[in-house]
């Protein structure tokens, strides 16, 4: 959800549709290339330190250019996924080698399976973040923030009133409460957290019960950050990520976030 979006302009609503489970489609062909390259990985069942295909039969098997090719090896190489090496060939990165979180949210984008220990630290982290952006959304946000996040509230109202999912306006809110903290680089960390959650995230705001929830907590928050009160805003928001989201999140099973 863009935090460019003025407030008072609407977010296009979304129904109470059975979620998808297919991943997002993305334009970018070296994406897609890259895509192609990780299902392999995980058709091969490959594990860490063991040989790909060359280049040429790489190419070959998934039928790309070997342009494109090498500049997707090249992100999955900046992302510690692989290794090249020279005179030998492509590898899977060794166990030791903590591949980027943005190789994470890919695998997510894709719908490829994240293991259980994956999902429940990345919900630590994005836990820590959110308790720390809503004490300094509190010291910081100006008139600007409360307007959009009163739009925001103000949309979901009338969303539930149509009986209709939150999914989009629950994310708008998150980061207009982190947008508060007038710390761009916590923006851009904490939205890939939303892009990892998405599928569970649909399954979750499928329930018009916990949709209603969520909204009541949003008021909540609100309420603390309005005024100023740091201590209170950062109750409600342990409680909303801790009873509400995530501790649904962790009895699924470990399908893609």
């Amino acid at each position: 959800m863009s935090l460019r979006r003025r407030a008072g302009r609407p977010v296009e609503p979304a129904s109470f549709a059975e979620p998808s489970e297919r991943p997002v489609v993305r334009d970018d062909p070296s994406e897609s290339v890259t895509g192609q390259i990780l299902r392999f990985i995980e058709s091969r069942h490959l594990a860490p330190g063991d040989r790909l295909p060359s280049e040429r039969e790489l190419a070959q098997r998934l039928n790309v250019s070997r342009p494109a090719l090498r500049e997707s090896l090249a992100a999955l190489e900046a992302m510690r996924v692989i290794a090249r090496r020279p005179n030998s060939g492509i590898y899977l990165a060794a166990s030791g080698s903590h591949p980027s979180f943005e190789s994470v949210v890919l695998r997510s984008d894709l719908g490829l399976a994240l293991d259980a220990d994956t999902i429940r630290h990345s919900m630590e982290v994005r836990n820590l973040l959110e308790l720390q952006a809503v004490e300094l959304a509190c010291m910081r946000r100006d008139d600007y923030d409360l307007e959009h996040l009163d739009s925001i509230v103000a949309q979901t109202r009338a969303r539930l009133a149509q009986q209709r999912s939150i999914i989009d306006l629950d994310e708008a809110f998150h980061l207009g409460v982190v947008a508060a903290s007038k710390n761009p680089v916590f923006v851009q960390i904490v939205h890939a957290f939303y892009r990892l959650s998405m599928v569970r995230r649909e399954v979750y705001f499928s329930d018009l019960n916990r949709c209603q929830r969520s909204h009541r907590e949003h008021q909540s928050i609100l309420r603390a950050i309005r005024a100023r009160d740091a201590s209170k805003a950062r109750r409600a928001m342990h409680g909303h990520i801790h009873e509400g989201f995530w501790r649904s999140l962790l009895k699924q099973s470990t399908r893609p976030s």
